[in-house]
Formats: C-alpha cells, sequence, structure tokens
C-alpha cells in the first residue's frame, strides 16, 4: 500500500475531522460490543431466577448502548463525506496545477484520455476508499480484535475455534488479494483505453463524419468497451467466489460453537448466558470479517488508482528553468538558429530538424516553406521552448533560449496556433486570453482584421459578447477561426 501511504500527507489538512471519525468509529464497537455480555446478564441473573428487575435494567442499559451507538454513527457518516470529499478536492485541484505545469513533451507522451481517468476516475476510486474503507477497516479490525478478547475472557477452550476460523479466513482474504491487485490495475488501464478513445472520437467527430467512418469508430469502441467489461467480469467472479466462502467459515464456526458449547452447558461448566454471549461474540467478530474481503478489494483497487494519480504527480516536466533565469521587460526580437537538431523522443529515433542555421533581425519577415511533415511547426516550437533542442542553441537576442525565464519569453511572444481552441466564453474574452489583464478596449481593434464584428456592443451570435463553446460550436464550420488569430497581438496592446 505505498501508494495509498502517500496520499497521508492529503489528510493533515483534516485531522479534527479524523480525530472525530475514530472516535466516533470506537464508540459504536464499543456499545456493540457490551451488548453480549449484558444479554449474558439479562439470561443468567434475570431470565432464569426470574428477576424482572435486572431485566428491565439490563434492556434498558442494551437500548441506551444502541442509541449512544446510532448517534455515533450519523457522527461518522458526517466526518466521512467531508474528509473523502476534501481528499478528492484537493487531489483534482493538485492534478489539475501539476499538469498545466507539465512541458508539451510530457503531454505528448501522456494521453488527454488517460489524464481525464486520472483526474476523475481514480481519484474517485480513493475518495470512495477515503469515504468507506478507512473507516470500515478500523471498525472491522476493532471488532474482531475485541471480539476475539471478551471471547477468550468468556471460555478460552472455546475460543480456539474462533481463532481456528480467523485463520482459514485470513488466508482466503489473502489469496483473493493477491489475485485481485494487478487485475484491478488492468481494469483501469482498459478504462484509459476507453477514455482515450472517446476523447479522440469527441475531440475529430468533424473529421469521423467527413469521412464517414461512423461505422468504423463505433465497431473500434465495441472492442475497447468489450476489453473493459470482460476485465470487470474476471474481478467480479473473483470477489464472488469470498463472500460464500467467508459465509462458509462463519457457520461452521457457529455450529462448531453450539455443539461443543452446548456439551459444557449440560456439563456444567458453561451457563446458557455465557454461550449465548459468546454465540453472539463469534457472530460479531466474524460478520466483519465477511466484509472485509470486499473492503481489502477496495482498498487494493484504490492502491491502483493511487498509484496511477502518484505517476502524473512524479512526472517532472522536461522543460526546467535555470537556478537564475534571464529576464527582460521587452525583446527586441532577433532569433538566431545555429546548428539547430531535434528529435522528438530526446536523442534516439529519426531527426525532425538537422543542422539548421538561420538569422532573422528584429522586423524582418520570414515564412517557413516546406511539406507536410518537413519540420515547420517543430522549429516554430522551438522558439518559445515548447521543446528543447537535441544539438545547437537557438539565441533571442543573444541569449540561448534555455537562459530565458520560460514564462518571460512566451509572454514576449505571439502565437498562432495550427490546431484552433476556442475556449468556453464570449468571443472578447478568447481574444484576450493571451493578456486577460489589458484593456477591452483595443479589442475591436485588434479583432476587425479577423472579420469579426466587436463593434456592437449588444450580444448576438457575431458579437465579441457572443458565448462560444468550447472547441468553437456555434461557429459556422465555413468561417474563419478568428479569436486565435487576433488574440496573439492583443498581447502588445497597452
Amino acid at each position: 500500500m505505498k501508494s495509498l501511504r502517500r496520499i497521508l500527507p492529503f489528510m493533515q489538512p483534516y485531522g479534527w475531522v479524523i480525530v472525530i471519525g475514530i472516535l466516533t468509529t470506537v464508540l459504536p464497537v464499543a456499545m456493540e460490543l457490551t451488548v453480549p455480555r449484558l444479554l449474558q446478564y439479562v439470561i443468567d441473573q434475570g431470565i432464569r431466577v426470574g428477576s424482572m428487575a435486572v431485566i428491565i435494567q439490563g434492556s434498558g442499559v442494551m437500548f441506551a448502548a444502541a442509541l449512544v451507538g446510532a448517534v455515533a454513527t450519523l457522527v461518522q457518516g458526517v466526518c466521512r463525506a467531508q474528509l473523502s470529499q476534501g481528499i478528492a478536492f484537493d487531489l483534482r485541484n493538485e492534478l489539475f496545477a501539476h499538469i498545466q505545469g507539465l512541458s508539451f513533451g510530457n503531454l505528448d507522451r501522456m494521453q488527454t484520455g488517460r489524464l481525464m481517468t486520472r483526474i476523475s476516475s481514480d481519484v474517485d476510486v480513493v475518495r470512495m476508499f477515503a469515504s468507506a474503507g478507512i473507516m470500515l477497516l478500523l471498525r472491522a479490525g476493532l471488532m474482531i480484535i475485541g471480539s476475539v478478547i471478551l471471547i477468550v475472557l468468556t471460555d478460552w477452550q472455546l475460543a480456539t475455534i474462533m481463532v481456528v476460523i480467523l485463520i482459514l479466513a485470513g488466508l482466503v482474504i489473502r489469496s483473493i488479494i493477491g489475485v485481485a491487485s494487478p487485475l484491478f490495475t488492468f481494469v483501469q488501464q482498459k478504462l484509459s483505453a476507453l477514455n482515450t478513445l472517446v476523447q479522440e472520437n469527441l475531440a475529430g467527430v468533424r473529421v469521423v463524419k467527413a469521412f464517414v467512418r461512423e461505422q468504423f469508430e463505433i465497431e473500434r469502441f465495441d472492442t475497447r468497451n468489450t476489453d473493459y467489461m470482460q476485465q470487470y467480469i474476471k474481478v467480479g467472479r473473483l470477489i464472488a467466489v469470498a463472500l460464500p466462502v467467508l459465509t462458509l467459515l462463519t457457520n461452521l464456526g457457529s455450529v462448531a460453537v453450539i455443539w461443543f458449547g452446548g456439551l459444557d452447558v449440560i456439563g456444567g461448566r458453561l451457563t446458557v448466558g455465557q454461550l449465548v454471549a459468546f454465540n453472539n461474540y463469534l457472530m460479531i467478530g466474524m460478520a466483519p470479517l465477511m466484509l472485509l474481503g470486499n473492503m481489502l478489494t477496495m482498498a487494493t483497487r484504490a492502491e491502483a488508482s493511487a498509484a496511477r494519480v502518484m505517476e502524473v504527480l512524479d512526472a517532472e516536466p522536461l522543460i526546467q528553468a535555470v537556478p537564475s533565469p534571464y529576464r527582460v521587460d521587452s525583446m527586441q526580437g532577433h532569433v538566431v538558429f545555429e546548428n539547430v537538431s531535434f528529435h522528438y523522443d530526446g536523442n534516439g529515433g529519426e531527426a525532425v530538424l538537422d543542422n539548421v542555421s538561420f538569422e532573422v533581425k528584429p522586423g524582418q519577415r520570414v515564412a517557413l516553406l516546406g511539406a507536410t511533415g518537413s519540420g515547420k511547426s517543430s522549429l516554430v516550437n522551438l522558439i518559445p521552448r515548447f521543446y528543447d533542442v537535441t544539438g545547437g542553441q537557438i539565441r533571442i537576442d543573444g541569449i540561448d533560449v534555455r537562459q530565458w525565464s520560460p514564462e518571460v519569453l512566451r509572454l514576449q511572444i505571439g502565437m498562432v496556433l495550427q490546431q484552433t481552441t476556442l475556449f468556453s466564453g464570449t468571443i472578447r474574452q478568447n481574444i484576450a486570453f493571451g493578456r486577460p489583464e489589458a484593456s477591452t478596449r483595443p479589442t475591436p481593434r485588434r479583432a476587425s482584421p479577423c472579420r469579426i464584428d466587436a463593434t456592437r456592443p449588444a450580444p448576438g451570435p457575431t458579437g465579441p459578447r457572443s458565448p462560444r463553446g468550447s472547441g468553437g460550436r456555434y461557429r459556422s464550420s465555413a468561417a474563419p477561426t478568428p479569436s486565435p488569430t487576433a488574440s496573439a497581438p492583443v498581447r502588445s496592446a497597452a
């Protein structure tokens, strides 16, 4: 459970919630463990001798214990909800912030669908374990330990029956967990593959329809979905074995207690109340054991998801700033490529750029011409240091781009990327995306060359305040995509 242990720092802000949750877990268990002893007292001292006062007294104490346990359980549920939602909230924020800090090279290796699975499904699995698994595991452990202690105090000879049952149940649970752990990892991998396929199809739905590939994509999705279903069925079959086996062991233990305990009652070594109390303690100890298999399975699944979450959090950005980066308020724009080489996979594979050298002086315009895949976009992506060169160097105003602060460098460069992305919001918000603190006054002037009607103050389908869905919905597919083109010069607007 190494990965789950690494979730513990996310619990630190909720220390008081955890303390109250533990107390409200211990209290109901203590109340439940007192009931068999009270029942023994009522049977031996009240029912057998005909004392109504003892019966009323014992019943009243049992009712009070049940009431205290119910109130404590209610408070525990509130604490569980606050703890689990708090952990999920902090995990999602940490993951999202870390993903924002990753460089292009990291994101090329981590597919969008897999990242979505990490930040949604995997975090939710950890949340469910924090909500139910931790407190239920603690409750189960306390009930088993407490019942064993009280059984030994009641009659140590009959206690050997429960010890044997616990050992056999432990072996069953250990075997199931050992097989289930890798299966849950495979389940999450299949889910990631399914989410990746969905994300790719939703992003490229127009391409799919344009080439009439709907049926092909449906069949691809069906294959991935079937793989995910079959993998989950394997886990379900394994878990289905646990409960009948543990139930059988519990029933065998109960039969053994009644058989041997009944003989002891007939022989006078035990009272009827002691036998009833012993059997109740056996059921109290074995009942959580029957659920312990499911809870440990939940813990195994949470461990697999926590490992996948930590895999993302452990990823170091490939683009790192130097200890004392170069910063400047304004850039002259003197760009020099000197024997630049570049590979997408680092130091191996086919070279995208090989010993490229040229110079662009301030104010000079340069057009890069070449066939698709010749490296034009790759070359441009090296200037704002979205990737690092694998050979040679790129200098801007005489300074190697690797010596610049990445934030300062990119703030000085206006980019119009090949792939258009419009975020949810208005056109005005999309145009000012690169510089949200800039005045909105230059927006019409920046927008007009891109054929955006930014002069109309009223909202409308073509106005600057017109809402746009993510990806540019509500815009004609035949119209040009204006916002990224207009947003680049806004950075220089006063």
